[in-house]
C-alpha cells in the first residue's frame, strides 16, 4: 500500500522546465513525473540500496500492470468472438423474419 501524498510547489527557471520536458519526451513521461523521480533520487543521497529498492518496487508495479493488460486483451478477444457470433445470429434472425433465405439455406 502506498503512502498518502501531498502536493509540493517549486519554482524553476524556464530553461530547467524545458530540460525536464525534453527528458520527459525521451522517456514518454511527464515533466512532473521526471521531477518527482529526480527529487526522490536526490533524497536517497545516492544510497544504492535505497535506489535498488525503489527500482524493484517500480518493476513489480510494471509487472502487475503488464498482467492486467494481458488479462484485458484476452477478455477483449473473447468478447470480440462472442460479439461476432451474436451479430451473425441476429442477421440470421432478421433474414428469417423477413422471409429472405439465410446463408444456411443458400
Amino acid at each position: 500500500m502506498s503512502e498518502p501524498t501531498r502536493p509540493l510547489s517549486i519554482r524553476l527557471a524556464k530553461s530547467d522546465i524545458d530540460q525536464l520536458a525534453a527528458r520527459a519526451r525521451r522517456i514518454s513521461g511527464t515533466p512532473t513525473g521526471v521531477a518527482r523521480e529526480l527529487i526522490r533520487s536526490g533524497l536517497t543521497d545516492g544510497d544504492p540500496f535505497t535506489q535498488a529498492e525503489r527500482l524493484l518496487k517500480i518493476e513489480r508495479r510494471l509487472a502487475a500492470l503488464s498482467q492486467d493488460l494481458q488479462a484485458v486483451a484476452t477478455s477483449t478477444n473473447r468478447h470480440s468472438g462472442t460479439l461476432g457470433r451474436v451479430e451473425s445470429m441476429f442477421d440470421e434472425l432478421l433474414h428469417a423474419l423477413s422471409g429472405q433465405p439465410t446463408s444456411q439455406e443458400v
